[in-house]
């Protein structure tokens, strides 16, 4: 049977057959949902493409309800509104695709009653975002088939080569992005974490993109890229780098890490779904 499980930001997970009564029949992802602008220049041909943006994308779950009588439907009614309806968004997932989430608000709804006893209701959650992404992170969750926060099919898994994303020693690199999005850090999480003695250079070379902390590390010191914001131990650091940034493409990035003796990295993100 289909299941559908609400996680809440501070980490609490519902499911719906939690809910009195409730039965999940389907869910319905409308896709992706491209937006692409123009800008028309006077006395010019045609228009100026300025890019394409996925827009807010339309999940729909159709439920069923049935009751022991006129009494405990309402009840149900109720409990449903007090599981769904929440001033915060939340991520939802569903067993047909468990290992992809996605960041919603629910649109308002209302209940079909077939009898005093049953009925149906249809909920559009409103994936703001404009795509999904895994639940798993890695740097916090290793890549294993048999653990509940990865699925073996439909994420984009390698699967005849290890994925390892922490503790990396070494300055050649490779780095698989399982998603078909690029992770850019200016809109994206990544966490890139280096420990080494030196000045170091960190480049993609499937990229381009390179960062450069112009310094020295000592011992015990940890160069932290979150996001756009370079830290060393903690602070802010960002006068003593070239404000490079790295991305990583969908598929294998060939890092290279040099300037370091003794080099460790580490790579945290989610990777992100149309």
């Amino acid at each position: 049977m289909e299941e559908l499980t609400i996680t809440k930001l501070d980490g609490t997970k519902q499911t719906v057959s939690e809910i009195n009564g409730a039965y999940l029949l389907d869910v319905i992802d409308s896709g992706p949902q491209p937006a692409t602008t123009y800008e028309q220049i006077a006395g010019s041909d045609g228009n100026i493409d300025n890019g394409t943006a996925f827009g807010t994308r339309i999940i729909t779950a159709k439920f069923y309800m049935d009751a022991k009588d006129y009494i405990d439907y309402t009840l149900a009614q109720r409990e449903t509104w007090q599981a769904l309806f929440d001033h915060d968004p939340y991520y939802i997932t569903w067993s047909r695709m468990p290992g992809i989430r996605f960041l919603v608000h629910i649109k308002p709804f209302e209940f079909a009653s077939i009898s005093q006893m049953s009925g149906t209701f249809d909920i559009e959650f409103e994936a703001f975002k404009g795509f999904g992404e895994s639940v798993g992170r890695t740097d916090e969750d290793p890549i294993d088939m048999d653990s509940e926060m990865w699925q073996m099919v439909g994420q984009g898994f390698v699967l005849d080569e290890d994925l390892v994303y922490t503790d990396i020693h070494g300055s050649s690199l490779k780095i698989f992005n399982a998603g078909d999005i690029t992770i850019d850090p200016r809109k994206h999480d990544l966490t890139i974490s280096i420990q080494g003695i030196g000045t170091p250079i960190l480049k993609n070379l499937t990229t381009g993109d390179s960062f450069i902390y112009k310094k020295t590390l000592d011992s015990g010191d940890t160069l932290t890229i979150d996001g756009v914001y370079p830290l060393l131990n903690g602070a802010h650091c960002g006068r003593d780098t070239n404000h490079g940034l790295v991305t990583l493409l969908p598929g294998w990035n060939k890092i290279q890490l040099t300037g370091l003796s003794n080099p460790v990295s580490s790579f945290g993100f989610r990777f992100l779904y149309k």
